[in-house]
């Protein structure tokens, strides 16, 4: 996807459309909306950055400061980190005073006060600037040093819990060259017009007000902004159809995610004549197999048990939507089975493939750490069986007494030091 230029969306009437935008709070960079796009940095502030950084501010940098500086983004972005494309939450443009997690000086701030505990030696001044991200858990940085990395464009990710996403730690890696080659990254994974609750909906949203106004001006931009926004489509179908899909990685995968969180057999039977690995990894380290465990597609999950695909994560994923000859099976295939798969499986309807996993594994700290989980739940089962007592629900009430008890001994088992 490449970036298409600013002035190509305002012509002929370029005056007319910019004020009708500047009115919404839309600007544009690199071919890509900004909303609740804040004025242009002035020359103090932009200086006032500059002290803070190991060199000068990348060009690409302060083109976009000198479009808006700060706004919102509501496009999907993918980094490459170890191999798979996760997604990276880039939806705030840092800047002063925004009312978010931090402003921007409180992300320099933040920044500082880390290079200062970790790196005794230390300059003073920044190396990689905060300018975007999300909250405290996605961020992306644009290098200020001179040298051949300078206006890269980097992002970090905070580690999440033992078995999220399959990874732990924090995660950081190269998103582009510059700002303008990151943007022309940003795309829609899905037509925010044909997608209800998706990505791109604020844009939507946006770009419809516009549509609805009295004013032709404001038609037309709204016209060319809908056009604009819909360039960034990643069309995997129209490359399914040209025969090229296989050979573009992103598309391809965009495909197999579709067909797995569907259970669409046709298409991914489809997608695999034509060269497209059903074991590859899609999404954060998933396979179509998670993906559909997942969604609970349980055709789809028949189809690539036929063939055999690789179960080694699955149950760490699916565990809440396997029945027990599912579970027995991928048990029996290699399904890996921690902490993550149990939690997981806390959420099945049945305790009995609650059970089995449990079975499956021997008590550690992280099972300890669902002693309390277990011990409530166990509690809630036996006030559901009271109820269906009382209502003189027999099959319910023995369902829940035989889920409270155990719940109960597996909440005993994994965390001894605190049985009652």
């Amino acid at each position: 996807m490449t970036a298409a230029p600013d002035d190509a969306l305002l012509e002929p009437s370029s005056g007319q459309e910019r004020r009708i935008l500047s009115e919404a709070g839309i600007a544009l960079f690199a071919g890509r909306l900004i909303l609740d796009a804040q004025p242009p940095i002035d020359d103090a502030t932009l200086a006032a950055v500059a002290e803070r950084c190991a060199g000068p501010l990348p060009d690409s940098l302060v083109a976009l400061w000198r479009t808006a500086f700060g706004g919102r983004l509501d496009y999907d972005l993918c980094a490459d980190l170890d191999g798979q494309d996760v997604p990276v939450s880039f939806t705030e443009l840092f800047y002063p005073d925004s009312g978010d997690y931090h402003d921007l000086w409180g992300w320099i701030e933040h920044e500082r006060k880390l290079a200062e505990e970790h790196q005794p030696d230390w300059s003073g001044r920044l190396v990689h600037l905060p300018i975007g991200g999300f909250e405290y858990l996605d961020r992306v940085y644009v290098h200020t040093a001179i040298g051949p990395d300078h206006g890269a464009v980097v992002c970090w990710r905070q580690g999440l819990p033992p078995g999220w996403e399959l990874h732990a730690g924090d995660r950081a890696g190269r998103l582009a060259d510059d700002l303008r080659a990151l943007f022309g990254r940003l795309v829609l994974e899905h037509d925010p017009w044909e997608a209800e609750d998706d990505t791109g909906a604020e844009m939507r949203d946006a770009i419809d007000d516009l549509a609805d106004s009295g004013d032709p001006h404001a038609r037309a931009a709204a016209a060319k902004l809908r056009q604009l926004v819909q360039a960034t489509v990643l069309d995997w179908r129209r490359a399914l159809d040209q025969g090229t899909l296989v050979t573009q990685r992103r598309l391809r995968r965009l495909a197999l995610d579709q067909a797995a969180a569907d259970d669409d057999v046709a298409l991914l039977a489809r997608l695999v004549a034509l060269g497209c690995d059903p074991a590859e990894q899609i999404r954060s380290g998933l396979t179509a197999i998670d993906v559909a465990l997942l969604h609970r597609a349980s055709a789809v999950v028949r189809w690539l048990l036929e063939r055999r695909v690789p179960v080694e994560n699955s149950l760490q994923v699916g565990a809440h939507a396997v029945d027990l000859d599912l579970a027995r099976d991928l048990l029996d295939r290699g399904a890996r089975i921690n902490a993550c798969a149990v939690s997981r499986a806390l959420d099945n309807e049945d305790v009995e493939v609650v059970q089995l996993l449990s079975r499956a594994v021997q008590p550690d700290d992280a099972l300890a750490r669902l002693g309390p989980r277990l011990r409530m739940m166990a509690a809630q089962a036996t006030l559901a069986s009271r109820r269906a007592t009382a209502q003189s629900d027999e099959t319910a009430a023995q369902r829940e007494q035989r889920r409270s008890g155990v719940l109960a001994e597996l909440a005993d088992r994994f965390d001894p030091d605190r049985r009652p």
